[in-house]
């Protein structure tokens, strides 16, 4: 039996963002289900993928369901992100990931607010 309900989404029905360098299936967004203050993602990456360094003015908060990677966070260094590992970002930090197993490594973020459509994340490397 499905489910028919508009506030209920699966990753397919997801605003696919690949900005980053791997794909976002943004879940929880005020153009999925109309929430206004709080956005959920899943970010999927293959063994090799790096979501670029970059910074935003909304909190981010990870939670790695599978696989491992290495993320770097400014002001902590790297942290090593493996299976039910939860990591706070706050507003402003530059942050990225990598990578750096054999198999997928799977991030749920949730983010407050939702990032705005159409409006990109600052770069590190375009900081100049």
């Amino acid at each position: 039996m499905g489910n028919t309900s508009p506030l209920a989404i699966r990753k397919e029905g997801g605003r696919l963002f690949t900005a980053l360098g791997a794909p976002v299936y943004r879940l929880v967004h005020p153009l999925t289900v109309g929430s206004e203050r709080l956005g959920v993602s899943m970010c999927e990456m293959a063994p090799g993928d790096e979501v670029r360094r970059h910074s935003h003015d909304y909190e981010e908060a990870y939670y790695v369901v599978e696989g491992t990677g290495v993320m770097t966070l400014e002001g902590e260094g790297e942290i090593r992100l493996e299976p039910d590992l939860a990591v706070y970002v706050p507003p402003g930090r530059v942050h990225g990931q990598r990578n750096d197993g054999d198999r997928p490594l799977r991030i749920l973020c949730s983010l407050s607010p939702p990032p705005v459509e159409g409006d990109p994340p600052r770069f590190a490397e375009d900081a100049g």
